[in-house]
């Protein structure tokens, strides 16, 4: 029995749907106190309900968009001309997305926008990955913009449209479609009213404006984050964070944390601390989005079903291991990547499904993006 219990000590972790807490990177457009602190347009900003915090700094002078990778990459966009970093010769135009990697301090095109067909005086107010990080790059501009040229069409400055990348480097993306086309929504998006950032979660897309924007009712100011729901097609808000009452400035780029991806093995051993006790001890997740790790037991019973509920939800982040007191009988146990929103992946049965989402989950909501 003991073989059999350790066969089923499988390590996983969750993801999926908008969460009840919000917790989101953006930069400011021009120096802005939060919570009484400055923060500067080349910085990136993390807020988490109530607070903000420093995460990043760009040698840009604005940072346009932004978007955190599931490999602890960030794609940004510039609002200038750029040679990034100073002195090295690389040249970026507002039309590019740049591919930050922290890791080596390298800065790379990920998407040239003038010989791909963006043209001269088009801005990427917003840009960010539809899926995982080899997934469709949706992107809006400040200005209508006009890529006939390239099959698509005219496109406002509340318009969200897809590429697909084609494998072939930054020049390497084909035109998909639109995600969202404000002209369609109920009600429309004024053509005045410029989406400075954006994201997803499952069906819902931010669409943070630059302006107060009327959507019948209510208006949407600089600094809230309302989202048009791609699958029942309605506006809502669906965050309003302590931002200046004078509207003076506005998210000018926006992002979710990663996903908080996949554990992709685990260990069980007999606590060498307290007799009957185990320690469970795992890699760490597949995502930079993984924060903390919760553990579920459950029990083994014929026929099988998964019927796991929630043992441990914090792993104080980075320890990745825990020792945990076992309920009586044969049981099972699965590791469960989270961050302050969500869980990642539960992992997959061997049929290829998703394993379900655990009773008294650590998070209402999962994410399964970061694979």
């Amino acid at each position: 029995m003991k073989k059999r219990l350790i066969a089923l000590l499988v390590i996983l972790g969750i993801a999926g749907l908008p969460a009840l807490a919000q917790s989101y990177y953006f930069s400011p457009d021009v120096p802005t106190d939060l919570g009484g602190t400055t923060y500067l347009p080349w910085e990136v900003v993390r807020y988490d309900p109530g607070t903000f915090s420093l995460r990043l700094t760009f040698p840009v002078t604005a940072v346009d968009s932004v978007h955190a990778m599931c490999s602890g990459n960030w794609l940004l966009s510039v609002e200038t001309p750029e040679e990034i970093p100073p002195g090295s010769g690389a040249l970026y135009d507002p039309r590019d997305v740049i591919l930050y990697d922290p890791a080596t301090l390298l800065y790379t095109p990920f998407f040239c926008g003038a010989a791909i067909g963006i043209p001269d005086g088009s801005n990427l107010d917003a840009a960010f990955l539809r899926g995982d990080d080899s997934q469709s790059l949706v992107i809006s501009f400040d200005v209508p913009t006009d890529l006939t040229a390239i099959g698509g069409g005219v496109y406002d400055p509340a318009d969200l449209i897809q590429f697909q990348p084609t494998g072939a480097g930054c020049n390497g993306w084909l035109l998909a479609g639109t995600l969202v086309d404000a002209s369609t929504t109920a009600p429309p998006v004024a053509i005045t009213s410029d989406v400075t950032g954006a994201d997803r979660r499952g069906s819902q897309v931010m669409l943070p404006f630059d302006v107060p924007t009327t959507l019948a009712p209510p208006t949407y100011l600089p600094g809230q984050v309302p989202f048009w729901d791609t699958g029942v097609l309605v506006f809502g808000l669906f965050d309003a964070p302590p931002w200046p009452p004078d509207l003076s400035s506005r998210m000018d780029a926006f992002s979710f944390l990663p996903d908080p991806g996949e554990v992709s093995s685990m260990h069980v051993d007999k606590s060498s601390i307290t007799t009957g006790d185990l320690t469970i001890t795992w890699t760490p997740s597949t995502s930079a989005g993984a924060e903390d790790y919760g553990i579920y037991e459950g029990s083994i019973v014929n026929p099988w079903i998964f019927n796991h509920t929630s043992k441990l939800c914090t792993d104080a982040g980075t320890a990745l291991t825990e020792d945990i007191t076992p309920a009586s009988g044969n049981r099972f146990y699965l590791v469960v990547a989270l961050n302050p929103d969500m869980e990642g992946s539960y992992g997959r049965h061997t049929s290829g499904t998703e394993r379900p989402q655990g009773s008294s989950p650590c998070r209402a909501a999962q994410g399964l993006d970061c694979p």
